[in-house]
């Protein structure tokens, strides 16, 4: 019945298309907080074990061309904020299951839950044929709600955090630019690693952890002068 479908509504088999993070991709995330030690349990969200259904491929004509799946989607974006966290300056401590009360388990200081609620990506082809092969538009769209908890089970952040990707940029005045990314799996790869990186930089998550102090930059010491010499201006 599967293929009987494909074959009627003109669609290619399914593309799995694999995710991963883009170590500081959003700049004045990295290296920022003290090495706390942070318990991250599985994501959470209406994403399976197995394939899900993230996007499609669309031919010029609008029609369905590739359903896009990812494997896993929910590991998969938890393995992100995992690297994500220790590119920060924190010691994340992954866990099997989210602790019944919620709190941090023994020897960490923090609990971040982390629920998908969106992992999307749409990759259209146009009419037009450039240079550079056959026009195509591509969004992609990740979509996590965060909560912070410390050892009391108080919660100190919680917000809904958006990372997105549209390609080709979008034109700057008379100027427009090429795309960046060109596979769905690279242009969803970024939204994930936006969605990540963005959480960094949150003032309400920056206030309820250490952040690392910011080292005064050394002066130069003047060289010395032989006596009678001039004073440096």
């Amino acid at each position: 019945m599967v293929v009987v479908a494909l074959a009627l509504t003109g669609c290619k088999p399914r593309t799995r298309i694999d995710l991963h993070y883009l170590p500081g991709f959003v700049p004045g995330s990295q290296n920022i907080f003290r090495p706390v030690r942070i318990a991250v349990p599985p994501t959470t969200g209406n994403f399976g074990s197995g394939n899900s259904n993230v996007g499609m491929i669309y031919a010029a004509d609008g029609t369905p061309q590739t359903p896009l799946v990812v494997a896993d989607a929910a590991r998969a974006f938890n393995n992100a904020l995992i690297k994500g966290l220790a590119d920060a300056g924190l010691m994340p401590v992954a866990l099997d299951s989210n602790p019944g009360d919620g709190k941090p388990p023994e020897g960490s200081d923090f609990i971040l839950t982390s629920d998908l609620e969106q992992l999307e990506v749409s990759k259209r082809f146009g009419t037009i044929q450039t240079v550079h092969g056959q026009y195509f538009s591509m969004r992609s769209a990740v979509r996590v709600k965060f909560e912070l908890k410390n050892r009391d089970g108080a919660v100190l952040y919680s917000d809904e955090i958006s990372g997105i990707e549209n390609e080709p940029p979008n034109p700057v005045g008379a100027e427009v630019f090429l795309p960046l990314e060109t596979e769905p799996a690279e242009s969803l790869s970024v939204a994930l690693s936006r969605a990540v990186g963005v959480l960094m930089l949150q003032p309400g998550f920056r206030a309820a952890l250490q952040m690392r102090s910011v080292e005064p930059t050394p002066t130069s010491t003047p060289a010395p002068q032989s006596p009678g010499a001039s004073p440096t201006p």
